[in-house]
């Protein structure tokens, strides 16, 4: 129960404090995370070729 007040807190915080820039902060978020992902994908690709 108190996990599940902390996450409500922090989501309250979350979009209290950065309004309206609280989708521009998750848009970068998963920008950042779709980039790294796409960089380890195309790492493994290459050793999978490699090997091949």
């Amino acid at each position: 129960m108190l996990l599940a007040l902390a996450c409500a807190f922090a989501a309250w915080a979350f979009w209290h404090y950065l309004a309206s820039d609280a989708v521009s902060v998750l848009m970068t978020l998963a920008l950042v995370t779709t980039v790294a992902d796409n960089l380890r994908l195309r790492r493994k690709l290459r050793e999978t070729q490699r090997r091949s």
